[in-house]
């Protein structure tokens, strides 16, 4: 969605969904099929725009997935509030980006390589596990994932902010 005849004309000649209008009107999210989309990414040049259009899209669908972006690291906070399940600030996270580099170049370096778009040998995905489903109540090491699959496990997430990183084999999921 962009107001702009330029970045619609250009969008629709990449072949990209596009529709030309105002995303901080309702009835142009409803025109995108935001109440069955799964998730809305919001990136305008302004701030208070973003916040806008979080809101008017948490207001018509709940239970949406919105990630936004903010210019100023300040307005991170203010996006969530308005609704964004998760909101960043590429300027920030380009800074501690840059900070580690020039402390670890070769391991910046890799990181670079691995997780370059386009590259599959290494590649960072996510599994949901639901209490009685699954591998809900086992151990991790029983569950002997990088035999089975082939990948790594570099972290178990328990509830919003319970990160345990390189989880040891005796975990119970």
């Amino acid at each position: 969605v962009d107001p702009s005849d330029d970045s619609v004309a250009l969008a629709i000649a990449r072949g990209f969904p596009t529709l030309k209008g105002d995303a901080t009107e309702d009835q142009t999210l409803r025109a995108t099929g935001i109440t069955r989309a799964k998730g809305l990414i919001v990136t305008t040049a302004n701030d208070g725009t973003n916040i806008y259009v979080v809101l008017s899209a948490r207001l018509i669908s709940p239970t949406l997935f919105i990630a936004a972006r903010a210019a100023d690291d300040h307005s991170v906070p203010k996006l969530e509030r308005a609704g964004a399940n998760r909101a960043i600030s590429p300027y920030a996270i380009g800074g501690r980006r840059l900070a580690p580099l020039m402390l670890r170049p070769r391991a910046g370096a890799f990181l670079d390589v691995a997780l370059n778009r386009g590259n599959t040998s290494l590649s960072i995905g996510e599994v949901l596990i639901r209490d009685g489903e699954g591998a809900a109540g086992k151990l991790l090491d029983a569950l002997d994932v990088t035999k089975a699959t082939g990948a790594t496990v570099l972290a178990v997430i328990q509830g919003p902010d319970g990160a345990i990183v390189t989880p040891r084999p005796g975990l119970v999921l």
